[in-house]
């Protein structure tokens, strides 16, 4: 058996503890001022500069980052169960590379153990999955410090602190700020602004209340915290927790620093000294704002010369920019936030479109590389017509402007004769319905089946109402879902005017009899169809099964009426795994989008709020027998 770095480490971890017990020392409080002389445990991508600061995460993507006090810290009393009052206070600060959005934020961590290996690098903050976020049996508790707003995690906004118990679902958060003394109110504070935040976090286990306070590095210490929450964390915290930091990185970015960091058992932490703290790494310098000017004075004749050549560059450039716009603008029409690549460029990423993904309702998808460690997918679009060529380009500005994480982004365009090609970022597992329809895929459990619906409904939430410009899909079915390496649903193929196809099952009656303009009700549709779908493992229609079982729709129907919709579900799916109440609430919200009458269907808004549990579905059965 291969001897990892992460089981040395862990062997290294149980051999000093057992040390420090028999010797009877053991750390209830420490001081840290950086952290080379710490007794510091460092995970995933965390590290500790020359200086003694600690860098959780740095700028690459899709990474996680933990650093731990090396010893377990004491938090019962050893002859009861009751929780030991504590106190803790650090010095962080979260940068951003640009002017860019942020990435995911970091977190304060008390565990039973230091192994979060299976931790996703993303929204998770390096301490969850899909399958364990939530999950009592945990024993987690963290104060997030979080900088992007997660729908389906129920987030507040995107600049918060939060309390969460065994997931990154918050039982309690507020938008960063601190309260200002002289001004007698709170004052917002930017966590990723790159300025050093310092954070107390206190619990009286006799009071059993939890306090959160933070403020900018050179303030003193707020009369009033950001977040007061009264808990017994005697059932959370067990005879001996480790304690420590972890953060992570997605598709978007940030580098996570801490300078410094106090902890005490049964007291108050002590105080930092922010004049021993480390610094953090230098910002690149900042251009001069004024050229240097030369003491010597030019004469009036090179003067002259100097204005004279000066005005003709101009002159000049603008003639070439203008000559250079006109014959773009006659070559193509110019799109405002698409980059538009070479074909030379394309075909040569994808080995002359030799690497084929698939067929997708208007065009096939093919994989490229356009540079080492960035992968893409390419779609070939053969227009029919130059006006139809026009108008898909025409779309690509809006397309190309939005950016979600339950959408498959698109990162440009290319043309060439009558095809256009659409670029998107490469999403790893591929489509859903090789997951749902094909036995070259695992099996999804209930939770991660659970999880795709809800990034589904989350993707077209935004699509229909959230993003610059509301756009219906038109074609929502399980090839067009893409699970990325987190199992986490993008919804791709969008905003290009597709048609559905009639004979799938999925297009909306209106729509089959009518041949009625699309709108989001007809996406509402879909989503029902496909949901079902995604519960019971098996396409809308297959003309192989026994007559009552023909119509997915019907089936699902008929469980319904006879009290036995659990019976539907894929029989794949471990009957341990099944949370009775959710498949229910998906099966219900299905029948209740597939509704024959359209103004009976919901928005996707409140199909959002229905699957996280914030609105109730409707009591009278009768509506969902509208099918």
């Amino acid at each position: 058996m291969a001897i990892t770095s992460k089981s040395i480490a862990l062997t290294f971890i149980f051999l000093s503890y057992t040390v420090s017990c028999v010797s009877s020392q053991r750390e209830t409080k420490f001081l840290n001022h950086g952290f080379l002389e710490a007794n510091l445990l460092k995970f995933g991508s965390s590290k500790v500069h020359p200086s003694g600061l600690l860098e959780l995460t740095n700028t690459s993507m899709r990474q996680t980052g933990q650093a731990f006090h090396g010893f377990p810290i004491p938090f019962t009393n050893p002859n009861s169960t009751n929780t030991i009052s504590f106190s803790t206070s650090f010095v962080f600060a979260i940068i951003t590379p640009g002017s860019g959005a942020p990435g995911h934020g970091l977190s304060f961590v008390i565990a039973p153990s230091m192994d979060f290996g299976q931790a996703f690098p993303s929204n998770y903050l390096g301490l969850f999955n899909t399958s364990n976020n939530g999950n009592s049996s945990n024993r987690i508790l963290a104060i997030e410090f979080d900088t992007v707003q997660s729908v389906e995690m129920n987030d507040i906004d995107d600049n918060h602190v939060a309390i969460d118990l065994n997931g990154v679902i918050s039982i309690d958060s507020a938008p960063a700020a601190y309260f200002d003394d002289k001004q007698a109110k709170n004052v917002s504070l930017r966590l990723a602004s790159g300025d050093l935040i310092r954070v107390w976090i206190e619990y009286n286990a006799t009071e059993m209340m939890l306090n959160v306070t933070l403020a900018p590095l050179e303030h003193p210490k707020p009369n009033f915290p950001l977040l007061s929450r009264k808990m017994n964390l005697s059932g959370i915290l067990s005879q001996e927790n480790f304690i420590g930091f972890a953060s992570s990185t997605g598709t978007i970015t940030s580098t996570h620093f801490v300078q410094g960091w106090s902890f005490s058992i049964e007291g108050r932490a002590a105080e930092i000294d922010i004049t021993k703290l480390p610094s953090l790494p230098d910002s690149p310098p900042s251009p001069s704002p004024n050229p240097p000017v030369s003491l010597k004075k030019s004469s009036n004749n090179t003067k002259q010369i100097i204005i004279i050549a000066a005005s003709a560059t101009v002159v000049v450039t603008i003639v070439i920019i203008l000559g250079f716009w006109i014959f773009r603008r006659r070559q193509t029409l110019i799109t405002g936030g698409a980059r538009k690549f070479s074909y030379k460029t394309i075909s040569s990423a994808t080995s002359g479109f030799s690497r084929s993904l698939g067929e997708g309702n208007t065009g096939r998808f093919f994989r490229g590389q356009l540079a080492p460690g960035e992968t893409i997918a390419v779609k070939r679009i053969t227009c029919s017509t130059r006006q139809q060529k026009l108008s898909l380009i025409a779309r690509i500005d809006t397309i190309s402007r939005i950016r979600h994480r339950n959408l498959t982004n698109l990162l440009g365009y290319s043309s060439q004769g009558n095809e256009v090609y659409l670029i998107y970022e490469y999403v790893s597992n591929g489509s859903l319905d090789r997951f749902l329809f094909s036995n070259d895929r695992p099996v999804l459990t209930w939770s991660e089946r659970f999880n795709v619906v809800r990034g589904i409904a989350t993707g077209l939430q935004y699509l229909h109402g959230e993003c610059q410009r509301a756009l219906i899909h038109g074609n929502v079915k399980s090839s067009n879902v893409l699970l990325d390496e987190e199992l986490q649903a993008r919804l791709g193929d969008y905003g290009q005017g597709n048609r559905q196809s009639n004979n799938t099952g999925h297009a909306a009656g209106e729509l089959v009899e009518t041949a009625a303009v699309q709108t989001s009700d007809v996406d509402v549709f879909a989503f029902g169809v496909l949901i079902m779908e995604i519960v019971c493992g098996r396409r809308v229609v297959e003309p192989s099964r026994p007559p009552g079982e023909i119509s997915l729709v019907n089936w699902v129907l008929q469980g319904f009426r006879n009290g036995n919709e659990l019976e539907c579900c894929d029989v794949r799916i471990n009957t341990n795994e099944l949370v009775e109440r959710e498949v229910l609430l998906v099966l219900k919200t299905g029948l209740l989008c597939i509704n024959r009458s359209p103004q009976v269907r919901p928005v996707m808004r409140r199909v959002v709020q229905y699957l996280d549990g914030t609105a109730s579905l409707p009591q009278d059965d009768n509506v969902f027998n509208g099918v």
